[in-house]
């Protein structure tokens, strides 16, 4: 079917073609997650679909001032999942960690859908790996929501490697209580074309939201994204911090929107995003945004691109590293940065050893 995603909550000029993705989606299977121990599956297995026309702000906000999860990609991705009957697992989470892994064969057009609610006072720890087979031609979809109860939070880590004949949709979404907090870690190390969505729903009073992201996107790779925080509850918190590199003829486009709501006093919120483009070849668009109906709230936004200053370079000539491995190094350190905030020991040095494969 065809689809709209990643509309940017306040539209801009059309010709700048940055207000949304078109695109086409057409699962011919849906994937299975096996629970750890403590976590449970409930009964209602089936898609819900939205009604929402996802190239409207209009009905988007309404939909989160009634509660309901919105995500980043947006509602076609409900409808997707509707259309195709794409079950979706709804599960309550324990203390023990989700692991879920993707590995992706030729021809494969898998999508999967999960909703996961956290009980109050809970902390959850969720982990999804997406990987392919070498040489493979595949559309994978997953989509990701939480209900984060009041008091509970989330670790939510994301580790992409994929073919660059492979497309994902990956699209997240979550609501959150009073004092819950989700924070998301998402490290693209390599991608053929990844759309992302990401969206938060922070209703309760001093609720909180973080994504880390780094990715390095080279050859003739794309990533289109959209990042937005939704603040209804006092003392509400948001940290969106990216960290990229580009090369060759790699395509990306990240929407990143802080949007403050009225009721929403003593409100934080900050966006960033450091871009290197190693050359001239590559195109690089961001729309840093910051929305505003209420008074008493701080918000920073801002990106910083540009290639790796001459100074730093002529440094590290000086003391004898030619112009590619300095390149190489400045581009691992991004993704050791944020790859070193992930707190099980496993992941993080897979991670690592994708980074360093030189590295015993």
């Amino acid at each position: 079917m065809k689809m709209y995603s990643n509309l940017l909550p306040c539209i801009t000029w059309k010709w700048l073609k940055m207000n949304g993705t078109e695109t086409e989606i057409s699962p011919a299977a849906h994937g299975e997650v096996a629970l750890p121990e403590g976590w449970s599956v409930s009964e209602d297995r089936a898609a819900h679909g939205s009604d929402i026309d996802p190239r409207s702000n209009k009905q988007i906000q309404a939909a989160l001032f009634a509660d309901k999860i919105v995500t980043g990609m947006g509602p076609d991705m409900d409808r997707a999942a509707k259309e195709y009957g794409i079950p979706v697992i709804r599960m309550t989470a324990g203390e023990a960690p989700l692991v879920i892994e993707n590995r992706y064969k030729d021809g494969d057009s898998v999508m999967t859908c999960v909703e996961i609610t956290v009980p109050d006072g809970v902390h959850a720890s969720v982990t999804e790996k997406f990987y392919s087979e070498d040489g493979a031609k595949a559309e994978a979809a997953f989509q990701t929501k939480f209900i984060v109860g009041k008091g509970a939070s989330v670790e939510f880590v994301q580790i992409e490697k994929l073919g660059k004949d492979v497309t994902l949709f990956n699209d997240n979404g979550s609501f959150v209580e009073k004092d819950g907090r989700l924070d998301s870690i998402y490290v693209l190390l390599e991608g053929g074309k990844t759309y992302y969505g990401s969206r938060a729903n922070l209703k309760g009073n001093e609720s909180a939201f973080s994504l880390d992201m780094a990715y390095i996107v080279k050859g003739d790779e794309e990533l289109d994204a959209n990042v937005a925080a939704f603040h209804r509850g006092k003392k509400t918190d948001a940290l969106i911090t990216v960290n990229g590199t580009l090369k060759d003829r790699a395509k990306k486009l990240l929407r990143a929107t802080i949007d403050f709501k009225s009721g929403a006093a003593g409100s934080t919120g900050k966006e960033t995003e450091d871009v290197l483009m190693m050359n001239e070849g590559v195109i690089n668009r961001n729309v840093p945004l910051i929305l505003c109906t209420e008074e008493d709230v701080e918000g920073i936004h801002g990106a910083t691109l540009g290639s790796p200053s001459e100074e730093i370079v002529t440094y590290m000539m000086s003391r004898g590293l030619d112009k590619a491995t300095i390149y190489d190094i400045i581009e691992k350190a991004r993704l050791d940065a944020c790859a070193g905030k992930i707190s099980d020991e496993k992941t993080r040095e897979e991670v690592r050893r994708y980074i360093h494969p030189d590295e015993e």
